[in-house]
């Protein structure tokens, strides 16, 4: 008997422990992720941050856990993995919940971040209905709080919000409210402290006029605790001048920024005219003469690249497609272009992947068609598809050419980076390509690290 009791004694000490240990672990996890944060290393901080809000969410210490469930959010968002951030923000939802149904308590003030997330992520995408249902949201959990800093916190995420979408009345209203409700606080603030510092005033100095005493060393202290208190409440003050002043210098930035956009759009679109107007002059030219295909290639990519930066907010539709025979058909293509005893290979397995085939066949064609160009004969070039995690994958373009020179490479996908002669190109088919890739929540980049030729990389999230 004796002998079982102290198993089940060992059995609730080890549930009991549980918490504890997960605690503890989410603390050193969250430690790391933050120093990996501070060095910049933002795919190792997200991991870790990742694995603490795993651990908080075991030993339910929900603070903790939306914090770091928020903050990897955050880090997934950073590099445009928005599909796994929101998954992510709904796992630390459902914490929360879990924790309310547990506790019987509601917890509004952990749903904020979770929301102000969101808001985040539409906000950047652009997204104006969606980013107004979760700024309302918002401010029913702050209003549920009942909690000043998150009060504090909505208005200047208002602020943030307006301007993003052009709302400049309703964003410099914000602005008001912030330095209203600001200088109320500071102004309380003030007279407690003057309220304070004049009753220890009067009550010292009845002290002396009934006793007839000298000032001991304990008044001293007192006398220069008040002081210090008098030298702080006066921090405060400038402090909440040099706020004003950031927020004026804030509000000035965000002008500049919008007269800076303005510009760009006229920019933008006195460039699209001069392309449509060379046209028909164009049209009326020798259409064989290499220097007028050259000009007519370059008025059309100009058009293309216009037409592409007005609308990247509008995104491609997805379709379902067989990796390998999708990469084996671009590859087919680009074998006759190729230089002699060049060979041409496909690594994809029978996968099948949601992708728009007409832009990523784009994007692979021209990089295909650039490394038969620059490989030597009895090179090699390679297609490879390969998949990165639950909603990502990679096509990659290798081949043993010449390379590209390292004094090149920063400007590969920037348009207008150079001066050259148009019959030789005109440097516009990868930043094409590059912003044809963001349009599909992706991105093209250069492999500097392999060094056997040239290696580019489009990766895509579903």
């Amino acid at each position: 008997m004796k002998k079982v009791i102290g198993i089940l004694i060992f059995i609730a000490l080890c549930y009991a422990s549980q918490p504890v240990a997960a605690q503890q672990s989410g603390d050193d996890l969250k430690g790391q992720a933050q120093e990996c944060l501070d060095k910049k290393d933002y795919t190792k901080a997200r991991y870790l941050f990742l694995q603490a809000y795993y651990a908080y969410a075991t030993g339910t210490q929900y603070d903790k856990a939306v914090t770091c469930g928020v903050q990897a959010s955050a880090l997934y968002h950073r590099e445009n993995y928005n599909q796994e951030a929101f998954e992510l923000l709904a796992s630390v939802e459902q914490t929360v919940k879990a924790g309310e149904q547990k506790s019987g308590k509601a917890m509004p003030a952990l749903h904020y971040p979770i929301t102000k997330e969101r808001l985040n992520i539409y906000t950047k995408q652009r997204t104006a209905a969606r980013a107004k249902d979760q700024l309302a949201q918002l401010e029913n959990w702050a209003k549920a709080a009942q909690n000043d800093s998150l009060d504090a916190d909505l208005l200047r995420t208002k602020t943030r919000y307006y301007y993003a979408f052009g709302l400049d009345a309703q964003g410099d209203a914000a602005v008001r409210a912030f330095i209203s409700r600001h200088d109320s606080i500071q102004q309380l603030a003030a007279q407690a402290q003057y309220d304070t510092l004049n009753a220890r005033y009067q009550d010292s100095l009845q002290d002396i006029v009934n006793k007839d005493i000298a000032l001991t060393s304990r008044q001293y202290i007192i006398a220069g605790l008040g002081i210090l208190a008098a030298l702080l409440a006066g921090a405060l003050v400038l402090g909440a001048i040099a706020l004003l002043r950031l927020l004026a210098k804030n509000r000035k930035q965000q002008k500049i920024i919008q007269t800076v956009n303005e510009h760009n759009a006229l920019k933008t679109k006195f460039i699209r005219n001069i392309s449509a107007q060379m046209t028909p002059t164009l049209d009326s030219l020798d259409t064989t003469s290499p220097a007028v295909q050259a000009l007519k290639a370059f008025s059309a990519h100009i058009e293309e690249l216009s037409v592409l930066e007005d609308s990247l907010t509008e995104p491609y539709e997805l379709e379902e497609t067989n990796a390998l025979t999708f990469c084996e058909s671009i590859a087919d293509k680009i074998k006759g272009n190729v230089k002699e005893g060049v060979t041409v290979m496909v690594n994809a397995p029978k996968l099948s992947v949601k992708i728009n085939r007409e832009h990523v066949e784009k994007i692979l064609t021209h990089l295909l068609q650039n490394a038969a160009e620059h490989t030597p004969a009895d090179g090699k070039i390679w297609l490879d598809f390969k998949k990165r995690g639950a909603h990502t994958q990679q096509f990659v373009v290798s081949d043993t050419g010449c390379g590209i020179p390292e004094e090149q490479q920063a400007d590969l996908f920037k348009p207008f980076a150079k001066v050259q002669d148009l019959a030789k190109g005109d440097g516009l088919g990868l930043p094409i390509c590059s912003l044809e890739a963001t349009k599909m929540n992706g991105s093209l980049t250069f492999d500097a690290s392999y060094t056997k030729g040239a290696r580019f990389v489009l990766e895509l999230h579903a």
